[in-house]
């Protein structure tokens, strides 16, 4: 029984040493949707924080990402991560988007990791940790999309992401002033 239980079990640590950056936007994918989803609990900040800390250690060149050890010890059953990426690449092609190799310079060569995408996703994970309503959409929509563009190293998912990481900061500048200048006339001088 125990050796059925290791072959059909993997654990999370020995997916980022098997599949590297790969593994970082399979993470990144995996972290966008607690943060995308608009529910009264704070499961952004988390989110963020993790977003922010894989984006630096991308942004530093780490060929993987490093996990603490609980969570390199979590197993998950590799029915089930297949079941899943199969249902996620399969919405994908009803939406009609195809993940395929194509624009490497965006992300990688041989997969390693670049600056951009790492400080692209630092400035999300920091919009998403900022409380501001619904304003984790647009970077977590950012992060998703560079996710997937790593994990399938599809440069024009990520060019996308960063398509949506822009559109997030503009708009959330836009908020910050709006909201700057709505308070301000309120604070005694």
């Amino acid at each position: 029984m125990g050796d059925m239980t290791a072959v059909s079990d993997v654990s999370v640590g020995a997916l980022a040493d098997r599949f590297g950056v790969a593994a970082s936007g399979a993470l990144l994918l995996l972290l966008s949707i607690p943060a995308f989803l608009p529910i009264p609990l704070p499961t952004g900040i988390p989110a963020g924080i993790a977003v922010a800390l894989l984006g630096a250690q991308l942004a530093l060149g780490r060929p993987r990402p490093w996990l603490p050890g609980w969570l390199r010890r979590f197993t998950l059953r590799r029915d089930q991560v297949a079941q899943g990426l199969g249902r996620l690449f399969g919405v994908l092609r009803r939406c009609g988007l195809r993940l395929r190799r194509r624009l490497p310079g965006a992300v990688g060569a041989d997969g390693a990791p670049r600056p951009l995408p790492g400080a692209v996703l630092v400035a999300c994970g920091i919009v998403i940790v900022l409380p501001i309503p619904f304003g984790n959409q647009l970077p977590s929509l950012a992060v998703a999309a560079i996710g997937l563009g790593m994990l399938r190293r599809d440069g024009l998912f990520v060019l996308a992401g960063y398509g949506f990481a822009a559109a997030a900061l503009a708009w959330t500048a836009v908020l910050l002033v709006a909201g700057t200048s709505i308070v301000a006339p309120l604070l005694p001088a």
